[in-house]
């Protein structure tokens, strides 16, 4: 650019006889007139004002010798995108009129020429489905700023959408996997049918499914305790559970404890489920709305007791 000047211009009786700059199109070879300081506008990147195509008019500089009158523009500038808009002057005049009336009609197809150009706003191309030139185009020429933040939004837009589609209902699947996982032994303790579906998943993946163990479900609705009158030291425990709750319960440990006539605790045994009921038993539980009474003998030495106390409670 710096080597670049302008020869005088000669005056005849039509205008101006000069040399000056040019630059052609390299997509539809239209040339236009140019000054150095309008190509440095823009580091040299105009568009084509014929076929609307970008390229470097400072590669396709050269010198032309030609006709012009003094005041007429040679570009255009679009508000739409900043760039430098050239327009091809040949399309406009065949030859150069001397008369009046015909520069006045060159300026008036100029002006006409200007407005059209910046009533039409330049348009990017979609960015998808691109041709292997139209992709060589692009990277050669970038997109304006503002153009390619929009695409950036649009991009970031169409995956979050994918990402929600996609996303909620997995996220609904696992908090509903997690749920029943949590409520697993009240589901199957509810509904005999998905307890044999939830099993074969817990075979599966290692977990077990049991009975309820709600202990404000059960209540002690009467004791007894009586010595053996054939065996020396030996006791029956005979006390009824009621279950109030809507399932099923898991059979409940037992704390007795002997008092003193102090109150002070002498013996304390604790029975788990299977020190007084079969394996079979144990399983089925105690019933919804039901009650169970227990038996239970064992063996105590020592100090006879005066009083005693029973409790059932879940390990």
């Amino acid at each position: 650019m710096a080597g670049w000047h302008l020869p005088a211009s000669v005056l005849t009786d039509s205008g101006f006889m000069s040399t000056v700059l040019a630059t052609r199109c390299p997509h539809c070879q239209t040339y236009f007139r140019v000054t150095p300081q309008q190509l440095s506008l823009r580091d040299g990147m105009v568009r084509c004002g014929a076929c609307r195509k970008i390229f470097n008019g400072e590669v396709y500089v050269f010198e032309r010798t030609e006709l012009t009158e003094p005041q007429e523009r040679t570009h255009t500038e679009d508000s739409a995108t900043g760039r430098m808009t050239l327009i091809d002057f040949g399309s406009l005049r065949a030859t150069a009129a001397p008369s009046e009336s015909s520069m006045q009609e060159e300026l008036d197809a100029l002006s006409k020429a200007i407005a059209e150009l910046q009533s039409k706003p330049w348009s990017e191309p979609a960015p998808v489905g691109l041709s292997p030139a139209n992709e060589e185009e692009e990277t050669e020429h970038p997109s304006p700023g503002f153009v390619h933040e929009a695409r950036q939004r649009k991009r970031l837009s169409r995956v979050w959408k994918v990402v929600l589609i996609g996303g909620i209902p997995l996220l609904l699947g696992a908090l509903t996997a997690q749920l029943g996982y949590l409520f697993r032994n009240e589901i199957a303790a509810r509904s005999p049918e998905a307890a044999r579906y939830m099993r074969a998943v817990c075979r599966r993946v290692g977990c077990t499914i049991t009975l309820p163990a709600q202990i404000e479900a059960l209540s002690i609705e009467s004791r007894h305790l009586q010595k053996l009158q054939d065996q020396d030291n030996y006791f029956e425990l005979i006390i009824l559970i009621r279950n109030i709750g809507t399932t099923s319960q898991a059979w409940p440990a037992l704390d007795l404890q002997l008092n003193n006539a102090t109150g002070q605790t002498e013996i304390r045994k604790i029975f788990m489920p299977s020190d007084f009921l079969k394996a079979s038993e144990i399983r089925g539980g105690i019933p919804a709305a039901s009650e169970r009474e227990v038996r239970l003998r064992f063996e105590l030495s020592g100090n006879p007791a005066h009083e005693f106390n029973i409790q059932i409670f879940y390990l």
